[in-house]
Protein backbone atom coordinates (compact mmCIF):
# COMPACT_ATOMS: atom_id res chain seq x y z
CA UNK A 1 0.00 0.00 0.00
CA UNK A 2 1.62 3.28 -0.90
CA UNK A 3 2.19 5.64 2.02
CA UNK A 4 2.29 9.12 1.43
CA UNK A 5 2.88 10.52 5.31
CA UNK A 6 6.30 12.22 5.87
CA UNK A 7 8.83 9.77 6.54
CA UNK A 8 12.17 8.94 5.18
CA UNK A 9 12.07 5.78 2.17
CA UNK A 10 13.40 2.79 3.31
CA UNK A 11 15.86 2.51 0.74
CA UNK A 12 17.78 5.99 1.38
CA UNK A 13 18.69 4.53 4.83
CA UNK A 14 20.41 1.38 4.35
CA UNK A 15 22.79 2.12 7.37
CA UNK A 16 19.92 1.99 9.73
CA UNK A 17 19.54 -0.86 11.97
CA UNK A 18 15.94 -2.68 12.37
CA UNK A 19 16.17 -3.70 16.05
CA UNK A 20 13.74 -6.07 17.38
CA UNK A 21 11.66 -5.15 20.63
CA UNK A 22 13.47 -7.96 22.68
CA UNK A 23 17.04 -7.49 21.91
CA UNK A 24 17.10 -3.62 21.17
CA UNK A 25 17.44 -2.44 24.92
CA UNK A 26 18.94 -4.95 27.75
CA UNK A 27 20.07 -3.06 30.42
CA UNK A 28 23.26 -1.35 28.39
CA UNK A 29 24.25 0.40 25.37
CA UNK A 30 23.59 -2.29 22.54
CA UNK A 31 26.76 -3.19 20.47
CA UNK A 32 27.63 -5.24 17.70
CA UNK A 33 25.27 -5.35 14.80
CA UNK A 34 22.21 -4.39 16.64
CA UNK A 35 24.27 -0.58 17.43
CA UNK A 36 21.79 2.25 16.16
CA UNK A 37 24.59 4.85 15.78
CA UNK A 38 23.40 8.06 17.44
CA UNK A 39 22.95 11.60 15.20
CA UNK A 40 26.41 13.38 14.59
CA UNK A 41 25.89 16.72 14.15
CA UNK A 42 27.81 19.07 12.06
CA UNK A 43 27.85 18.01 8.81
CA UNK A 44 26.13 20.12 5.99
CA UNK A 45 26.54 20.94 2.85
CA UNK A 46 24.35 23.68 0.27
CA UNK A 47 24.18 23.51 -3.40
CA UNK A 48 22.67 26.18 -5.87
CA UNK A 49 20.42 24.54 -8.02
CA UNK A 50 19.14 27.85 -9.68
CA UNK A 51 20.02 31.45 -9.32
CA UNK A 52 19.50 34.18 -11.48
CA UNK A 53 21.57 35.27 -14.55
CA UNK A 54 22.50 38.25 -14.00
CA UNK A 55 23.90 37.71 -9.97
CA UNK A 56 27.47 37.42 -9.83
CA UNK A 57 29.17 39.44 -12.65
CA UNK A 58 30.80 42.35 -10.57
CA UNK A 59 32.16 39.86 -7.85
CA UNK A 60 35.28 38.13 -10.50
CA UNK A 61 33.85 34.93 -9.19
CA UNK A 62 31.27 32.43 -9.35
CA UNK A 63 28.42 33.44 -6.98
CA UNK A 64 27.49 29.66 -6.74
CA UNK A 65 30.84 28.20 -5.72
CA UNK A 66 31.58 31.16 -3.27
CA UNK A 67 28.90 30.58 -1.60
CA UNK A 68 28.75 26.56 -1.23
CA UNK A 69 32.50 26.86 -0.10
CA UNK A 70 32.53 29.99 1.88
CA UNK A 71 29.39 28.30 4.01
CA UNK A 72 29.77 27.94 7.81
CA UNK A 73 26.08 27.94 9.48
CA UNK A 74 22.56 27.78 7.82
CA UNK A 75 19.84 28.32 10.80
CA UNK A 76 15.89 28.48 10.14
CA UNK A 77 14.33 25.30 10.86
CA UNK A 78 11.75 24.90 13.25
CA UNK A 79 9.38 22.18 15.00
CA UNK A 80 6.09 22.59 12.38
CA UNK A 81 3.22 22.37 14.77
CA UNK A 82 0.39 21.02 14.08
CA UNK A 83 -2.58 23.80 15.06
CA UNK A 84 -5.28 22.09 17.39
CA UNK A 85 -8.37 22.99 19.08
CA UNK A 86 -10.34 21.35 22.16
CA UNK A 87 -14.25 21.19 23.19
CA UNK A 88 -15.63 20.48 26.83
CA UNK A 89 -18.94 18.63 27.77
CA UNK A 90 -19.99 18.04 31.07
CA UNK A 91 -20.22 19.84 34.80
CA UNK A 92 -16.08 19.90 34.91
CA UNK A 93 -15.21 21.09 31.38
CA UNK A 94 -12.48 18.70 31.07
CA UNK A 95 -11.53 19.26 27.43
CA UNK A 96 -10.25 16.77 24.61
CA UNK A 97 -8.13 18.15 21.47
CA UNK A 98 -8.56 17.06 17.94
CA UNK A 99 -6.69 18.49 15.00
CA UNK A 100 -8.06 21.59 13.77
CA UNK A 101 -5.89 23.49 11.03
CA UNK A 102 -2.85 23.18 9.10
CA UNK A 103 0.84 22.33 10.25
CA UNK A 104 3.23 25.77 9.88
CA UNK A 105 6.52 25.62 7.68
CA UNK A 106 9.35 27.72 7.39
CA UNK A 107 9.27 30.66 5.87
CA UNK A 108 12.54 30.90 5.59
CA UNK A 109 16.35 31.05 6.66
CA UNK A 110 19.49 32.43 6.87
CA UNK A 111 23.21 31.67 5.91
CA UNK A 112 26.38 32.84 7.60
CA UNK A 113 29.53 33.07 5.90
CA UNK A 114 32.99 34.54 6.92
CA UNK A 115 33.36 38.20 5.44
CA UNK A 116 36.18 38.15 2.91
CA UNK A 117 38.54 41.35 2.20
CA UNK A 118 36.65 42.95 -0.72
CA UNK A 119 33.24 40.95 -0.04
CA UNK A 120 32.61 38.87 -2.90
CA UNK A 121 29.76 37.08 -0.99
CA UNK A 122 28.50 40.69 0.23
CA UNK A 123 28.64 42.14 -3.70
CA UNK A 124 26.60 39.76 -4.57
CA UNK A 125 23.74 39.09 -1.81
CA UNK A 126 23.40 43.45 -2.00
CA UNK A 127 23.36 43.36 -5.65
CA UNK A 128 20.25 40.49 -5.68
CA UNK A 129 18.54 42.91 -3.37
CA UNK A 130 18.90 46.35 -4.67
CA UNK A 131 18.47 44.87 -8.28
CA UNK A 132 14.87 43.40 -6.97
CA UNK A 133 14.61 46.81 -5.39
CA UNK A 134 16.58 49.56 -5.76
CA UNK A 135 17.22 51.41 -2.21
CA UNK A 136 16.54 55.06 -3.95
CA UNK A 137 13.82 54.70 -6.62
CA UNK A 138 11.96 51.72 -5.16
CA UNK A 139 11.87 49.68 -8.79
CA UNK A 140 13.41 46.62 -9.94
CA UNK A 141 16.19 47.76 -11.94
CA UNK A 142 17.78 44.38 -13.47
CA UNK A 143 15.12 43.87 -16.31
CA UNK A 144 16.74 46.72 -17.98
CA UNK A 145 20.18 45.79 -17.25
CA UNK A 146 19.83 42.71 -17.75
CA UNK A 147 17.74 42.37 -20.39
CA UNK A 148 14.80 40.21 -18.94
CA UNK A 149 11.36 40.16 -17.62
CA UNK A 150 10.06 41.07 -14.29
CA UNK A 151 8.70 37.98 -12.93
CA UNK A 152 10.02 36.21 -9.71
CA UNK A 153 11.21 33.41 -11.81
CA UNK A 154 14.02 35.93 -12.68
CA UNK A 155 14.89 37.17 -9.34
CA UNK A 156 14.44 34.01 -7.45
CA UNK A 157 16.92 31.05 -6.99
CA UNK A 158 16.85 27.40 -5.77
CA UNK A 159 18.55 26.03 -3.17
CA UNK A 160 19.11 22.16 -1.84
CA UNK A 161 20.49 22.08 1.69
CA UNK A 162 21.60 18.57 2.87
CA UNK A 163 22.76 17.16 5.91
CA UNK A 164 24.90 14.32 6.07
CA UNK A 165 26.81 11.75 8.49
CA UNK A 166 30.30 12.21 9.04
CA UNK A 167 31.42 10.04 5.89
CA UNK A 168 30.16 13.31 4.04
CA UNK A 169 31.81 12.89 0.89
CA UNK A 170 30.40 9.41 0.56
CA UNK A 171 28.52 9.93 -2.52
CA UNK A 172 28.84 6.91 -4.28
CA UNK A 173 26.61 3.89 -5.81
CA UNK A 174 26.75 0.58 -4.26
CA UNK A 175 26.05 -0.74 -0.33
CA UNK A 176 25.15 2.35 1.55
CA UNK A 177 25.30 4.42 -0.72
CA UNK A 178 23.12 7.05 1.12
CA UNK A 179 24.91 9.22 3.63
CA UNK A 180 21.91 11.84 3.59
CA UNK A 181 20.49 12.63 7.17
CA UNK A 182 18.17 15.34 6.15
CA UNK A 183 17.51 17.54 2.74
CA UNK A 184 15.52 20.08 2.04
CA UNK A 185 15.01 22.47 -1.14
CA UNK A 186 14.35 25.61 -0.93
CA UNK A 187 11.84 27.26 -3.65
CA UNK A 188 11.49 30.71 -4.60
CA UNK A 189 14.26 31.90 -3.06
CA UNK A 190 15.51 35.39 -2.36
CA UNK A 191 17.79 37.26 -0.06
CA UNK A 192 16.55 40.67 2.17
CA UNK A 193 19.12 42.62 3.28
CA UNK A 194 21.31 44.54 2.23
CA UNK A 195 24.37 44.12 4.62
CA UNK A 196 26.43 46.89 5.73
CA UNK A 197 27.03 46.53 9.50
CA UNK A 198 29.90 45.10 9.20
CA UNK A 199 31.24 48.58 7.82
CA UNK A 200 30.64 49.99 11.55
CA UNK A 201 33.80 51.87 13.31
CA UNK A 202 35.09 51.44 16.97
CA UNK A 203 38.51 52.63 18.04
CA UNK A 204 41.04 49.62 18.69
CA UNK A 205 38.36 47.22 17.26
CA UNK A 206 39.95 44.80 15.04
CA UNK A 207 38.30 41.58 14.55
CA UNK A 208 37.64 39.15 11.91
CA UNK A 209 33.83 39.23 10.70
CA UNK A 210 30.93 36.68 9.68
CA UNK A 211 27.90 37.83 8.14
CA UNK A 212 24.77 36.65 7.92
CA UNK A 213 22.09 36.66 5.11
CA UNK A 214 18.42 35.83 5.31
CA UNK A 215 16.51 34.36 2.93
CA UNK A 216 12.75 33.98 2.24
CA UNK A 217 11.99 30.53 0.22
CA UNK A 218 9.45 28.19 0.09
CA UNK A 219 10.62 24.82 2.09
CA UNK A 220 10.05 21.17 0.41
CA UNK A 221 10.91 18.22 2.19
CA UNK A 222 9.91 14.50 2.07
CA UNK A 223 11.15 11.23 0.32
CA UNK A 224 10.91 13.14 -2.97
CA UNK A 225 13.43 15.20 -2.19
CA UNK A 226 15.87 13.00 -0.20
CA UNK A 227 15.90 10.64 -3.29
CA UNK A 228 16.61 14.00 -5.29
CA UNK A 229 19.39 14.71 -3.22
CA UNK A 230 20.46 11.32 -3.11
CA UNK A 231 20.53 11.48 -6.99
CA UNK A 232 21.93 15.29 -7.42
CA UNK A 233 24.43 15.26 -4.73
CA UNK A 234 28.59 12.95 -5.58
CA UNK A 235 31.71 14.20 -5.21
CA UNK A 236 31.61 15.82 -8.53
CA UNK A 237 28.99 18.81 -7.55
CA UNK A 238 30.98 19.30 -3.83
CA UNK A 239 34.37 20.76 -3.46
CA UNK A 240 37.09 18.15 -2.73
CA UNK A 241 38.32 16.92 0.61
CA UNK A 242 42.04 16.88 1.05
CA UNK A 243 42.51 14.20 3.80
CA UNK A 244 45.72 13.41 5.43
CA UNK A 245 47.38 11.76 2.75
CA UNK A 246 46.92 14.41 0.36
CA UNK A 247 48.28 17.72 -0.53
CA UNK A 248 47.21 20.80 -1.26
CA UNK A 249 48.76 22.41 -3.97
CA UNK A 250 52.30 20.24 -3.18
CA UNK A 251 53.57 21.92 -6.50
CA UNK A 252 52.66 25.46 -4.91
CA UNK A 253 54.84 24.81 -1.33
CA UNK A 254 58.08 22.24 -3.27
CA UNK A 255 61.06 23.86 -3.99
CA UNK A 256 63.30 22.60 -7.03
CA UNK A 257 65.69 20.14 -5.08
CA UNK A 258 69.33 20.62 -7.40
CA UNK A 259 70.66 17.21 -8.37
Amino acid sequence: MSNNNLQRDPSLTEHEVTASQDNFFNGYVAQGANTQDPYVSGYAFIKWIKVPTWIGTDSGASFKQLSERNFKAFSGLTDMQMDTGGITAGFTGNELSFAKGSVQKTEGFALKYQEKSGGPDTKSYNEWVSGIRDPKTGIATYPAIASCAYHSSNHTGILLYVVTRPDADNFQSGPDSSNIEFAALFTNVMPTKIILNHFNFSTNEHEFVENEQEFKGYMNIGSAVEAFATKNMSASVIYKFYDENDFLNLSDFATTIAA
